[in-house]
C-alpha cells in the first residue's frame, strides 16, 4: 500500500513541477497535496513542524509568482493597464505554450504600458519588468518543486 501511495505522490510532484512552468496548473499546491498524501497515508516520517513549514512555503511560493510579476511591472514604471495587460498576456500565452508563456506577459505589459500613455521605449522597459518577474517567479516554483522531490526521495531512501 505504501508503494502505491508513494507512486501517486510522485505523480502529484511531477504535475506540480509541470505546474511550476505552466501557470494554468497550480504547481506548488499540487506538490503540497503530494506531501499531505504521504503524511497521512504512508509510513514516511514528517513532523508537524515540517508540515507547517511546507504549508507556509507553499503559500509564499504560490503567491510570489504573481507578486514578482506585479513588482517587475511596477519597478520598471508600469501602471494599472500594464498590470492588466500582463495578466491578459499570461492568459493568452497559455494557448501557445511554451513560447506564449514568455511572450504573452511581455506583449501584454507592453500594450498596457502604451495604453497608460507611456512612450514606446518606456513601454518596452515595463514589458521587460513583467518578463523578469514572470521568469523569477517560475524559477522559484521550480526550485520549490525540486526541493520537495529531493527531500521526499531522501526520506524514501532512508526506509531501505
Amino acid at each position: 500500500m505504501d508503494l502505491l501511495i508513494i507512486i501517486i505522490a510522485f505523480l502529484f510532484f511531477l504535475i506540480g513541477l509541470i505546474g511550476a512552468i505552466l501557470p494554468i496548473i497550480p504547481g506548488p499546491i499540487i506538490t503540497y497535496l503530494g506531501i499531505l498524501l504521504l503524511y497521512f497515508f504512508s509510513d514516511l516520517n514528517f513532523s508537524n513542524n515540517e508540515i507547517f513549514i511546507y504549508t507556509v512555503a507553499t503559500v509564499l511560493v504560490f503567491f510570489s509568482d504573481y507578486i514578482f510579476q506585479l513588482f517587475g511591472v511596477r519597478k520598471f514604471g508600469g501602471q494599472k493597464n500594464s498590470i492588466y495587460g500582463t495578466m491578459f498576456g499570461v492568459l493568452i500565452g497559455l494557448f501557445f505554450p511554451p513560447i506564449g508563456l514568455i511572450i504573452g506577459p511581455f506583449l501584454g505589459a507592453f500594450f498596457g504600458a502604451l495604453i497608460d500613455n507611456k512612450e514606446k521605449k518606456q513601454a518596452i522597459r515595463v514589458a521587460f519588468g513583467a518578463l523578469l518577474g514572470f521568469l523569477f517567479g517560475t524559477f522559484i516554483k521550480i526550485l520549490y518543486s525540486i526541493y520537495v522531490i529531493y527531500i521526499v526521495a531522501q526520506k524514501i531512501l532512508t526506509l531501505f
